[in-house]
């Protein structure tokens, strides 16, 4: 159910065009014929030339390599400009008029980008991509060693049922430690450690990622100059940024800069002790004091986001701004856009025994610790754990069995094993004895594993986690002993979402939602992600996952690894195939007749690729799938782009800003209406709150009645249905399952190491297991 919600103000600002209005195309063109070639190699000389006669005639224009732009036509085509000198021939330029543009025509929105760039030039101020900072308003925190860069991001909107324009502008922010690239080298052992880094020159604020250290070179070393001449990189920085490197024997940092013209890339080096590193260390982010403190700029509220963007809105208020505008038939709006939202109700948690937990009114995290939907009895299952870790596991065992009680979880006492090593090959040996000693009706189907290490970092979880999950398929659990050196409550409160991790991971429901759309018939939804490693062994990992329940709770899980520069759209009809057999199951079961998949957000421009690639695999996998059953019954398919990083941003109230409630609906003004809408399903209490894009690429359906407002209510009901947190996530649990998949396999796999890939043992799809939560 959909109804009206409150006006929320935004971080939009409409940029009102006159639709009468023109943009004139020009060309340059040479007597006698210049070629194109010359034309750019000499372009910087031509237009030198012809600048005073196009100020004269055009006022105020654009160029664009060759081509010009302007909101003034020319009084005279053919208009002499000037007079150029090559090689003892003259060419006389003048200007010819090529097209007239109107609004929201693509070239035009293109030209209104442009423009809006050429303004923001004006400002003067750093520009990293497309977000925009302000040097001399750095922050400091010295007590952390780092400074705060402040800015916006800005980028232009087209709203096209409407073809109406916007500038989106956001809060941004970049993290300057006071350490430089040098002192970190002094401090460092391995230099490896510091390859894919972020730094910045302090004398031009340019932004590089560190592709190696290089030992061999030191600033004496020499570069051949824009000149052609030889000179040391001392003398380099001495020269033209007046810099006396202090260390001439420290190694050069090799980094790669691209060429804007070219779109080349071309290693330069560059001396540590002029770079600062940039992000936050890991020692901070683990740092709560540090994070805190930050946080009280880096998280800003609604109300000092929209004035800093109302600011930032000022500065095309200026007179000379202001002038070039209203040359260019624009106006820009001072204050930000106001929308009118709706509100999707969410309906109930539906647990066992009958019972319904009203999403709004309940406590969904103490609620949701009761009998869960379906449950699957433990007969067999184990504890291991490490003779050092007793006195810990005794004291969690006592929770746990208070959890299983109070869950009213059905299980029965586990088996307890005691190690007395932490090699990983004894721990291999331990479980392969429990899995000989309990074969038939006894096989162990869960082991419960408590191991040393901090978190993220337990020597022994991955290789056992892998050995697991290849080799002897058994559902596992894995808890860290620091994790239990907690007060006794907060012990509790482990066991029980362990408790809902474990239902699912041996092919249990915790709990599903009530009212969930398209359960009217058999449907299948399905969640794609793709991860890709950010090492020098550049490798990609797909992972896909597809509903085979009325809940749509129990998953199949695939998952591929790519080699670079493979297109992933290859492997999407096999996989749907499988996906679709495994659907009907062994009881040759009905194919669906809907299909509705999430996939990771691309762009606009990306969009028309996945229809024409993807789109393509996934209708020739139900084609194949339809031959394989002799079925006629059609098919229906329902493709979403889901982006959860956006620059949208939406305030509830008048004058304190606030987050909107849970389960706000954008889908006029800045949307598009037919096919996308924006969603916050997620709850925040610090900072503002992210929004989730939804952009409907592919839609089979779009001739049924409320369709759109059915995928609106599909995707936030689905934001509940993820079993490792008991609220609502930022995005649907399919697409989180997909994502959580690929980077648990891909961040474990080292190319170098080929037998370091997790590869899911069929036996624990067959048992719709969601091993890798």
């Amino acid at each position: 159910m959909i109804e009206r919600g409150q006006t929320v103000y935004t971080n939009f600002y409409q940029i009102q065009i006159n639709p009468n209005s023109h943009i004139y195309r020009y060309q340059l063109s040479f007597q006698p014929f210049l070629s194109p070639e010359q034309q750019i190699s000499k372009w910087r000389d031509i237009f030198k030339i012809a600048k005073s006669g196009l100020q004269e005639n055009l006022k105020v224009f654009i160029t664009n390599n060759q081509i010009l732009y302007s909101p003034v036509r020319a009084q005279t085509m053919g208009l002499l400009l000037g007079v150029y000198e090559e090689e003892g021939t003259s060419y006389s330029i003048s200007i010819e008029e090529k097209a007239v543009l109107k609004p929201g025509e693509p070239e035009y929105t293109g030209l209104i980008g442009r423009f809006f760039k050429m303004l923001l030039k004006q400002q003067k101020l750093l520009q990293i991509g497309r977000k925009y900072f302000n040097t001399k308003n750095l922050i400091n925190f010295d007590q952390f060693g780092l400074k705060v860069l402040p800015g916006v991001s800005c980028s232009l909107i087209k709203q096209e049922e409407q073809g109406k324009y916007y500038i989106n502008i956001d809060s941004s922010f970049k993290m300057l430690r006071s350490t430089t690239m040098y002192e970190e080298l002094r401090n460092s052992r391995d230099f490896s450690q510091l390859e894919g880094a972020i730094v910045m020159t302090v004398y031009n604020y340019k932004f590089y990622k560190v592709n190696k250290v290089s030992r061999e070179m030191n600033p004496k070393s020499e570069f051949e100059n824009l000149k052609g001449e030889k000179m040391s990189y001392m003398q380099y920085y001495q020269d033209k940024y007046k810099i006396a490197i202090k260390d001439v024997t420290q190694p050069l940092i090799e980094v790669l800069e691209k060429s804007r013209k070219k779109q080349e890339e071309k290693i330069i080096y560059l001396i540590p002790e002029l770079c600062v590193m940039t992000g936050l260390s890991n020692e901070m982010r683990n740092n709560f004091q540090t994070m805190k403190q930050l946080s009280t700029v880096t998280k800003p509220r609604g109300v000092d986001r929209v004035r800093q963007a109302d600011q930032f809105i000022q500065c095309f208020h200026n007179k000379e701004s202001e002038e070039l505008i209203k040359k260019w038939n624009i106006q820009l709006e001072p204050k930000c856009l106001q929308i009118q939202s709706s509100k999707i109700k969410p309906g109930n948690i539906m647990m066992g025994n009958n019972t319904a937990i009203n999403i709004e009114t309940g406590n969904l995290d103490r609620d949701t610790q009761t009998a869960m939907l379906r449950g699957v009895g433990l007969e067999n299952w184990g504890i291991l754990y490490s003779d050092r870790d007793g006195r810990q596991a005794e004291d969690f065992m006592s929770c746990l069995r208070e959890s299983i009680e109070y869950c009213k979880f059905q299980c029965k006492a586990p088996r307890t094993f005691v190690l007395h090593s932490n090699r990983i090959e004894d721990w291999i040996k331990q479980i392969d004895q429990i899995v000989q000693q309990s074969q038939g009706p006894q096989k162990v189907t869960l082991l419960l594993l408590i191991l040393n290490g901090p978190k993220k970092n337990a020597p022994l979880y991955t290789d056992i986690k892998r050995y697991l999950i290849n080799d002897c398929p058994i559902a596992s659990q894995v808890i860290l002993s620091s994790t239990l050196n907690q007060p006794k409550g907060k012990v509790k409160t482990i066991c029980n979402k362990l408790l809902v991790q474990i239902c699912a991971k041996v092919g249990g429901t915790p709990w599903g939602v009530s009212e969930l759309p398209f359960t009217d018939q058999p449907t299948m939804i399905c969640g794609m992600d793709v991860y890709h490693s950010t090492g020098k062994a550049k490798k990609s990992m797909l992972s896909f996952v597809s509903t085979e329940d009325e809940f749509f709770s129990k998953y199949m899980t695939q998952s591929i690894e790519m080699e670079t520069g493979v297109e992933f759209s290859f492997s999407l009809c096999p996989v749907l195939v499988k996906s679709l057999q495994s659907f009907c199951g062994d009881r040759n079961g009905p194919l669906p007749s809907r299909i509705i998949i999430f996939r990771d957000g691309v762009s606009n421009s990306q969009a028309k690729t996945v229809i024409e690639t993807e789109v393509a695999q996934f209708r020739q996998a139900i084609e194949q799938v339809k031959t394989e059953k002799n079925s006629d019954k059609p098919i229906k398919l329902i493709v979403l782009s889901v982006n959860k990083k956006v620059g949208a941003k939406f305030y509830a109230g008048e004058r304190n800003l606030d987050n909107p409630p849970q389960g706000t609906l954008i889908d006029t003004e800045i949307s598009n209406g037919k096919d996308d809408y924006y969603l916050i399903s997620q709850r925040t209490t610090q900072g503002t709150v992210q929004p989730t894009h939804y952009h409907v690429l592919v839609n089979d359906m779009s001739d049924e009645p409320n369709i759109l407002k059915k995928l609106q209510s599909l995707s936030y009901k689905l934001c509940y249905m993820y079993y490792n947190f008991s609220g609502a996530i930022k995005i649907p649990a399919p697409i989180q399952y997909a994502h959580v998949c690929s980077n648990f396999i891909g961040d474990r796999f080292d190319p170098r190491k080929p037998q370091s890939l997790i590869k899911p043992n069929p036996i624990l799809n067959q048992r719709r297991s969601l091993f890798f939560i």
